[in-house]
C-alpha cells in the first residue's frame, strides 16, 4: 500500500515495525527483520527523506513514525500542482504553435504546400470529412468542453463510426466531462463503447485534429473556431502537435475509470483530512450523499479505508 510513496518492501517493513510501542532502535529492527543493521539504517534515511519518520524527541538516537496521511496530503498536493503546471504548459505550447503556424500561412516561399488556410465552418467540415475518409492508422483530437450542436455531433458520430469500422485508432482528450451537456457526453460514451478512447484533462484545451501523424487541423483563432482553420502538413510542423497530444494524453484521466468533478473534489477534501460532514458542507450536498459517494469510490478503488482510497486514487493518477 505504501508503494505510492516509492517504498520498497524492506522500507515498508521497517516503517511498520517502528509503529510498535516503544519504537525499536535500528539494531533491534535489524534483529527483528533478520537483516544487516546497515540495511536498516539506509531504509531509515530514505524514510526520513520522504517525511514518513522523524527523529524521536523522547528516545536519543531513536525514530518515531509520522502519520502517513499527513505525508500523503503533501505528496498529493505536490503531484496536483505539478500536473496543473504541466497541463498549463501544454495549453501555452499549443497556443504558441498555433500562433507560429498562422504566421507561416501561404504567401511565404516554400510554405504553400505545408500550410493551407480554410475559411468558415463549412469548408473545415468538408476537409475533416475528407481527411477522416483517407485516414488509415490513427486520429488524435483535442475536444474542448461545452455543448456541441446537433450537426456537429452527427458529423463526429458518422466519422468516428467510419474510422473505427476500418480499425483506425481514435484517441481524444477533452476538458472535464462535467462541462459537457448530456448530448455531447452521450456521444463521447458511444465513441468509447465502439472502441475509441477518451481521456479528460483539467486544463482548457483548444481544438486540434491530427490524421495519421502527417496532417493536422488547428483553428485560425482558438477563441473563434467559426473563423476557420489551418491545415498543416509536413513532419516538421505536425510532429510537435503529435508530441503535444501525447504529453497531454499521458497525464489525462481515462473516461469511465476516473471520477467526475464532484467525486474528484470529494477525494481531494478527504486527502486534506476533511470529515464526511465537513466535506458535505464544502460540496453543498447532504452528509448522506457524501457517505454514499465515498462508499462508491472505495468500491471502485477496492479500498477498505479512506486512507487506502486516497493512496489508490493517487496511484491511478486521479489526484
Amino acid at each position: 500500500m505504501l508503494t505510492t510513496f516509492g517504498l520498497d518492501l524492506m522500507e515498508e517493513a521497517v516503517y511498520r515495525e517502528l509503529g510498535a510501542s516503544p519504537p525499536p532502535t535500528a539494531e533491534e529492527l535489524a534483529g527483528r527483520l533478520t537483516v544487516a543493521p546497515d540495511l536498516v539504517r539506509g531504509c531509515l534515511d530514505r524514510l526520513l527523506e520522504r517525511g514518513l519518520v522523524r527523529h524521536s524527541c523522547d528516545i536519543p538516537g531513536g525514530f518515531a513514525v509520522v502519520d502517513p496521511l499527513l505525508s500523503l496530503q503533501e505528496s498529493l498536493a505536490g503531484q496536483h500542482e505539478e500536473l496543473m503546471r504541466r497541463q498549463r504548459r501544454v495549453a501555452e505550447t499549443h497556443a504558441e504553435i498555433v500562433r507560429l503556424l498562422v504566421s507561416e500561412t501561404p504567401g511565404r516561399p516554400g510554405r504553400t504546400e505545408e500550410v493551407e488556410r480554410l475559411t468558415g465552418t463549412d469548408e473545415v467540415r468538408r476537409r475533416v470529412d475528407r481527411l477522416a475518409g483517407e485516414a488509415v492508422r490513427e486520429v488524435l483530437a483535442f475536444v474542448p468542453g461545452g455543448a456541441r450542436s446537433t450537426t456537429e455531433l452527427a458529423v463526429a458520430r458518422r466519422n468516428g463510426a467510419a474510422l473505427l469500422s476500418r480499425s483506425v485508432s481514435v484517441r481524444a482528450v477533452g476538458s472535464d466531462t462535467g462541462s459537457y451537456d448530456a448530448a455531447t457526453l452521450a456521444h463521447v460514451r458511444r465513441l468509447t463503447g465502439d472502441g475509441g478512447r477518451f481521456r479528460g484533462c483539467a486544463a482548457p484545451l483548444p481544438e486540434m485534429i491530427v490524421f495519421d501523424g502527417s496532417v493536422a487541423l488547428v483553428p485560425l483563432d482558438p477563441r473563434n473556431t467559426a473563423a476557420g482553420a489551418l491545415q498543416v502538413a509536413g513532419p516538421g510542423l505536425v510532429a510537435p502537435l503529435v508530441f503535444l497530444f501525447e504529453q497531454t494524453w499521458s497525464s489525462a484521466t481515462p473516461l469511465g475509470d476516473g471520477p467526475n468533478g464532484k467525486e474528484l473534489a470529494l477525494l481531494r477534501l478527504v486527502a486534506e483530512g476533511y470529515t464526511d460532514a465537513a466535506a458535505a458542507g464544502r460540496l453543498h450536498v447532504s452528509h448522506r450523499t457524501v457517505r454514499r459517494m465515498m462508499a462508491v469510490l472505495m468500491e471502485r478503488l477496492d479500498a477498505r479505508s479512506r486512507f487506502e482510497a486516497g493512496v489508490e486514487a493517487a496511484r491511478r493518477g486521479w489526484l
